[in-house]
């Protein structure tokens, strides 16, 4: 049996890619790398288009919203909104810095983002070395909630990952912590800046290196860590009945090697992929957690996965990868 290969392998960076993302329909990818270097890669040319230096150092996360507008975050202590310019009328492809905020980046946690009624929010540690999250507003341009979590009294550690959601017509942060700790918040009362814990369950023995919450029905969330441990948990209260331990931990499955360091849940809410320490790129399913393929082609560390968000049954369903070595595979899915 003839091992999966990639379909194309994407060279431009110099440094470990750290975050990638599909955009606008898929015709385009976003990718940043330690360098504080973002690129901009036309799918369908699969070529650069675009490059820059966005930060001074380590750029962690890139998200592209609205009109073309892509958020960078960086460890030099900043996330950037920029506009994006593109080539889809023969225009020459361009970036404009729009807005800037200022944080404390003394952790490797990336900013969750999710866009509500007129407006966009962002999540992230504001202060770095706490367990502590917070919320922005881009159109407000100010921190609309502070210090999510659990205060003075919190022996969890810091703040590792997070997802900002709407679930309900409620909004939504789950965390995960440095003692492996994964915690669910509900945020809804912005004005009131009041948060309330939904609940909080340890499965890992290591820290958690990163969550994601299923997009179709946000019936279900995955994390991962520095174990090898994969925990899924009940958002929904449909969810919550196929559980145990008080209904939120749906089910549990490990690997072979430990430090999964970044998962996605493709938007039909069926498998998932995580990037590995080890190199591989693992699929699985989101029902049974067993996995279903493994995506042998980095030598190095794999720091993040995306799926492509259009699924249709007469064109190619794609994942990419970034890895260490500073390149981004590009797999063809079923």
């Amino acid at each position: 049996m003839s091992l999966p290969t990639p379909a194309y392998i994407f060279r431009g960076h110099k440094s470990s890619v750290n975050a990638i993302t599909f955009f606008n329909n898929d015709k385009y990818i976003a990718s940043s790398d330690a360098d504080g270097i973002v690129c901009i890669w036309k799918m369908k040319t699969r070529r650069s288009i675009l490059e820059w230096k966005a930060h001074e150092a380590a750029c962690l996360q890139v998200h592209v919203y609205g009109n073309n507008k892509l958020i960078s975050q960086g460890r030099d202590n900043a996330v950037y909104i920029w506009q994006l310019t593109l080539d889809e009328d023969n225009q020459v492809p361009e970036y404009k810095l729009i807005h800037s905020i200022e944080y404390y980046s003394l952790s490797f946690c990336r900013l969750s983002i999710c866009q509500i009624t007129d407006d966009t929010l962002l999540c992230l540690p504001l202060r770095g070395d706490t367990s502590l999250v917070d919320i922005y507003s881009i159109e407000q341009q100010k921190w609309v909630m502070q210090k999510i979590g659990m205060g003075d009294d919190d022996k969890h550690g810091l703040c590792m990952a997070v997802k900002l959601f709407y679930l309900m017509k409620e909004l939504y942060i789950l965390t995960g912590y440095e003692d492996g700790s994964v915690a669910l918040w509900n945020v809804s009362y912005l004005n009131e800046k009041k948060s309330n814990l939904v609940w909080l369950v340890k499965e890992h023995t290591a820290p958690v290196l990163d969550v994601a919450v299923e997009r179709n029905t946000f019936g279900f969330a995955i994390s991962t860590s520095g174990d090898n441990q994969i925990v899924k948990y009940a958002l929904s209260s449909q969810q919550q009945e196929e559980g145990h331990e008080n209904n939120i931990v749906i089910k549990k499955s490990s690997i072979k090697k430990s430090g999964l360091a970044a998962i996605d849940i493709r938007i039909d809410g069926k498998i998932f992929a995580t990037a590995g320490h080890d190199g591989r790129i693992r699929v699985f399913s989101c029902k049974s957690l067993q996995p279903l393929a493994i995506l042998s082609y980095h030598r190095d560390s794999v720091y993040s996965v995306a799926f492509a968000s259009v699924l249709e049954d007469a064109k190619d369903h794609w994942l990419i990868g970034g890895s260490k070595e500073s390149r981004i595979s590009l797999w063809k899915i079923y």
